[in-house]
């Protein structure tokens, strides 16, 4: 078996990572796991033979890439070249080597960690680290922004917003008017941190998940059925 990695890039600038394996096969598949895209070639098949059928398969890849779950999509550590989404985007990670430290920082498309000489011990951990520093200040102004921007226009005010791990919901809204948003969130596209930013907003005024209370989320965000299954990984 002899695998390669690739990448695709669509017409409208999508982009599609995937792996090729070459074996003894018949017929050329695609294979979907954990949002890891594999084109199966027979030994005999052109590597354009390939690169054809993925892109006649394209939206059906990334359908299905998408059907994936927080833990499938965000990567357990962040290192040197690690890419992964991130708002809509897909960031990598970047190292620069300067003779003095520098805090991360966002740039087009990339994430950049400043690894500065006797800086530290183990490169990976110090740069996942880093990476978790710019990406916890950034999910932060993110946040803030949207409960800004959709505080305004729903007329609905939480007393307190707070950011963190949740292992079971995207958010919750306290009895006292306290909302706290999913860190994970900001993995996915804005449409879905609008929502979860919504739809507790929305429990301000209805503490439960009645039909009166979907009416309103519907009034604000119409697409949240789409949204909240992609969300779902379903």
């Amino acid at each position: 078996m002899e695998t390669e990695r690739r990448t695709l890039q669509l017409p409208d600038g999508r982009i599609i990572e995937y792996t090729v394996d070459r074996g003894m096969r018949n017929n050329i598949y695609i294979h979907i796991k954990n949002g890891k895209v594999v084109l199966k070639l027979p030994l005999w098949a052109e590597e354009d033979q390939g690169e054809r059928f993925l892109r006649e398969k394209a939206d059906w890849v990334l359908k299905n890439i998408d059907k994936r779950s927080p833990e499938e999509i965000i990567p357990e550590s962040f290192t040197e070249g690690t890419v992964f989404p991130f708002y809509g985007e897909t960031l990598t990670v970047c190292c620069e080597y300067p003779e003095k430290y520098f805090p991360p920082f966002f740039a087009e498309g990339r994430i950049v960690a400043a690894c500065p000489p006797g800086g530290y011990t183990d490169k990976d951990a110090y740069v996942d680290a880093q990476v978790r520093r710019a990406i916890r200040k950034r999910t932060l102004e993110l946040v803030n922004a949207g409960f800004a921007r959709l505080t305004a226009l729903t007329g609905l005010y939480p007393k307190k917003v707070t950011v963190k791990k949740m292992s079971a919901s995207w958010g919750r809204c306290s009895s006292t008017g306290n909302i706290s948003i999913n860190s994970k969130a900001v993995f996915f596209p804005p449409e879905c941190l609008d929502y979860v930013i919504i739809h507790e907003l929305c429990h301000l005024r209805y503490m439960d998940h009645s039909p009166e209370f979907w009416a309103l989320v519907s009034r604000f965000c119409p697409d949240w059925k789409r949204i909240r299954a992609g969300m779902r990984g379903r």
